[in-house]
């Protein structure tokens, strides 16, 4: 496998789909934009009629409400992704809410034999990737075989595994799984995952455009009949924007997701030199072995596990398992 080859690959495709998310907040605003600058024009226009009896709006004034609706539409959706989008994530705390044991610090006494090996894994995973050492968990109630890193620094990273990935994976399986751990911190995709999901998160904002838009339209004043019902349909349209810009969005974000599963591979190559580990825990998996975990946690973090924990398909973050064993062959993509 031609791991640097792997990993610029999916750094210009993660580029890529960053950049249509730029385009699809371009677009929900401008969609936005000029459904509010109708709603407002119609409005100016039944007022001006009333006062008149026959007036029309200047096309500059038009064309300023409409960069005016854009301008806060864009500029709202943007303050709601920053909320978000400077979110720090603890490592430690994220582990601990899905019921995981700390190995590290104090709890480095009494280990089992595996725990003990899948710490020196960790250690020696540290040295490769050249960062410091994360705290390390398990999750014990968990028979599946899955794994996975959280912390949007390497300073507050933490890594996990199952306790069925310490009964089931050969010490090369799980040098492979730690290292593609590993591979998430070094390549900051917990940041990126963050910030991925408040640029969704940020599109929510166009709701709460639609709800005061719908109350507008049904509040009190002197509007003709026409303007309420089209300041209605607005509402709706504005709300349909944001369903689908959220729809779009949350597509996007799992491409992200499973553009950075493959270069967490590569990144377990680099560090291990041997890909054939990381590959046969793949194997393991396709061949029936379970990656499901219980916990109830398990379903907001499913883009962090290294395998799918269980949750709908429809937004898969994870690539299907024989594309990642093609890639770590050296194949070619189907």
């Amino acid at each position: 496998m031609d791991f640097r080859e792997q990993q610029d690959l999916a750094r210009r495709q993660t580029r890529i789909l960053v950049g249509l998310y730029v385009l699809l907040l371009i677009v929900a605003a401008a969609a936005v934009g000029g459904l509010m600058w109708l709603g407002l024009t119609l409005g100016e226009q039944a007022q001006a009629n009333q006062a008149t009896g026959s007036a029309t709006i200047p096309a500059e004034a038009t064309w300023q409400a409409f960069a005016w609706a854009a301008g806060l539409t864009g500029g709202g959706i943007l303050l709601v992704t920053l909320f978000r989008w400077f979110t720090r994530s603890d490592g430690a705390k994220v582990a601990k809410s899905l019921g995981g044991r700390e190995l590290t610090g104090a709890g480095e006494t009494n280990l089992s034999p595996a725990e003990r090996q899948y710490l020196n894994v960790v250690d020696e995973m540290a040295i490769a990737s050249s960062l410091p050492r994360p705290r390390v968990f398990v999750l014990d109630q968990e028979s599946g075989i899955n794994a996975f890193a959280a912390g949007t620094k390497p300073e507050n990273a933490a890594v996990a595994v199952t306790q069925g990935a310490l009964d089931h994976l050969s010490r090369d399986e799980l040098a492979g799984v730690v290292a593609h751990e590993f591979g998430h911190i070094a390549n900051s995709d917990i940041k990126l995952s963050v910030r991925v999901a408040a640029m969704v998160f940020g599109f929510t904002f166009l709701f709460f455009v639609a709800r005061w838009w719908f109350h507008v339209g049904v509040g009190p004043g002197r509007r003709d009949a026409r303007l309420r019902i089209a300041m209605l349909v607005g509402a709706a349209a504005i709300a349909l924007v944001g369903l689908l810009t959220v729809f779009f969005g949350r597509i996007l974000q799992a491409a992200v997701s499973r553009q950075r599963e493959f270069l967490a591979d590569a990144s377990a190559v680099q560090f291990t030199r041997y890909p054939d580990g990381l590959k046969s825990a793949f194997e393991k998996l396709k061949g029936g072995a379970s990656s499901r975990v219980e916990s109830d946690a398990a379903a907001e973090m499913n883009h962090a596990f290294l395998f799918r924990a269980g949750g709908a398909r429809l937004f898969d973050t994870h690539p299907p398992l024989e594309e990642r064993i093609r890639r770590l062959e050296g194949q070619p993509s189907a």
